[in-house]
């Protein structure tokens, strides 16, 4: 059985697994095929770690049983209290008539009212001034897939998951990209195909080999 928890009374026992998520027996079959098979690990608050295995060995199942999207079989994971989950969304679904109303959806409620911050964002990943009041779907799936990159950067998360972010960005998107992550303060999961960038913005590797995670350095 799969429980999320709060984590409150462990951060109270044990102030060092504060801001930590943890993942504790997880297993996950589809049919006769096993991807994970009681996996264990944590990531501290700060940790930027990327995320490797073969093609199918469960990278991206592993961010929707993050994001409670899909269920493990059994296991455990365990959020600290307020802890929040960010992820690059591959699907478009936009609600607003400009580029700047779509992307602003992405501020915390006490940041509602900062259009520089969602600028910033949107200008280092492409889009120049006059792209604000466009609508959203005039744009190529490129560019609409940066907007929800956008989205999901000005979140600011304590755990930000991110499956091939820099498919659809050029030479200086992931420039910008690259200095964004490296100042990022809380933690992240990155799956990309790109090894120069992952080694550029990573502290950690997790790899899954035979049907476990484990942290690689």
């Amino acid at each position: 059985m799969l429980t999320y928890k709060v984590q409150v009374a462990i951060s109270k026992k044990y102030p060092y697994f504060k801001g930590m998520l943890q993942v504790q027996n997880l297993s996950k079959s589809y049919g006769t095929r096993s991807l994970f098979e009681d996996v264990s690990f944590s990531l501290d608050a700060t940790c930027k770690c990327g995320l490797v295995g073969r093609n199918g060995s469960g990278k991206s199942t592993l961010f929707r049983l993050l994001q409670e999207e899909e269920l493990p079989d059994s296991g455990e994971i365990i959020l600290p209290k307020n802890y929040r989950i960010g992820a690059l969304e591959q699907h478009i679904r936009f609600t607003h008539a400009s580029v700047l109303e779509e992307c602003a959806k992405g501020l915390r409620a006490e940041e509602k009212d900062d259009v520089y911050k969602v600028e910033k964002i949107l200008f280092g990943l492409g889009f120049g001034k006059d792209d604000l009041n466009r609508d959203p779907l005039t744009f190529s799936g490129g560019f609409q897939i940066r907007m929800n990159l956008a989205k999901v950067l000005l979140q600011s998360p304590e755990l930000l998951l991110l499956d091939e972010p820099t498919n659809y960005l050029d030479i200086v998107g992931l420039r910008w990209l690259s200095g964004f992550l490296r100042r990022y303060t809380a933690s992240f999961l990155l799956i990309t195909h790109d090894r120069d960038f992952m080694d550029a913005v990573t502290t950690h590797t997790m790899g899954i080999v035979r049907s476990q995670v484990k942290m690689i350095r």
